[in-house]
């Protein structure tokens, strides 16, 4: 018999509650928009910074479209918290460029590292590398059916499929849901999604030793 089943979304990070039962979206949206809210913040202050460093262009104009784009960048954080369908997409595409901006800094400061121009941005290297990376998967699962069904209200109920003996669960490592069976579990079970191992070893063997 196995211990989870894969056919669900594992809303990674997730703690089970009332409200998340009800709706299994709601606690991965609100950590979306607050990701949305902070990339649209940096790629408009990178903007910015690009438009009035390249002074190819007058400031009155370069001010003219940072302060279209914050405009911009409010309203489809604020229609993506509030679930607006229009918001979707270029809630994704801000998501995109804000990987993508952070990705092309990582890379600028490896080449800067690499040739020893500033061995002291392996850090900020780091940084925007993770942040590329976390940008970059937010973006990812929006094109998973379930997340875009839970955005659009659409009827959806991950209990209604489980079976005797199961909840759901998240995935410690990667954005996928799991009908597990927690008495099942052994420290080898694997998510079937990313093969990431569901129960932590050390926590296991604290659990072998009380019951001993």
């Amino acid at each position: 018999m196995t211990n989870t089943r894969a056919d669900d979304f594992v809303l990674a990070g997730s703690a089970p509650s009332a409200s998340t039962a009800r709706d299994p979206i709601a606690h991965v949206h609100r950590g979306t928009s607050f990701i949305v809210l902070v990339d649209a913040g940096i790629v408009v202050y990178l903007l910015a910074t690009m438009l009035l460093a390249t002074g190819f262009i007058s400031q009155s104009t370069s001010t003219i479209i940072i302060i279209a784009a914050s405009i911009v960048a409010l309203s489809v954080y604020t229609s993506y918290r509030q679930r607006r369908q229009w918001a979707y997409w270029p809630a994704v595409g801000l998501l995109m460029t804000a990987s993508l901006m952070f990705g092309f800094l990582a890379f600028l400061n490896l080449i800067f590292v690499l040739t020893g121009e500033s061995l002291g941005g392996l850090l900020f290297v780091f940084l925007m590398g993770w942040a590329a990376f976390g940008s970059g998967r937010r973006a990812l699962f929006h094109w998973h059916p379930v997340y875009r069904s839970g955005y659009s209200n659409d009827s959806f109920n991950p209990l209604a499929d489980l079976e005797e003996g199961e909840m759901l669960a998240a995935c410690p490592s990667c954005l996928a849901v799991l009908a597990i069976r927690p008495l099942m579990l052994g420290n080898n079970d694997r998510c079937p999604h990313c093969s990431s191992l569901l129960v932590n070893e050390r926590l296991y063997g604290k659990y072998q030793d009380e019951q001993e």
